[in-house]
């Protein structure tokens, strides 16, 4: 079986920005620094199960295979997508 060159999305990273909503966008940052879902929930007084959704969603809009390789996405464009 061929395994492929790599899971990044193919999405350049200034479309990224407009695809994710600000909300997404604020999860994004907080899950690239180290916070757990739950630890995210309590911050934004939201469920942990709508903190979830909101990473599969962002996991749907980027192409993205899992969490790592969204956060690798994230750290790689950083200034494009507003997280700094």
């Amino acid at each position: 079986m061929k395994m492929p060159t790599s899971f990044m999305p193919c999405i350049c990273a200034e479309k990224a920005a407009m695809l994710l909503s600000r909300r997404e966008r604020e999860i994004l940052g907080l899950i690239i620094n180290g916070y757990t879902n739950s630890e995210i929930a309590g911050l934004l007084y939201v469920s942990c199960r709508t903190v979830d959704t909101h990473r599969q969603n962002m996991l749907a809009k980027l192409g993205a295979r899992n969490t790592a390789v969204l956060v690798r996405y994230a750290v790689e464009n950083i200034q494009f997508l507003g997280l700094n």
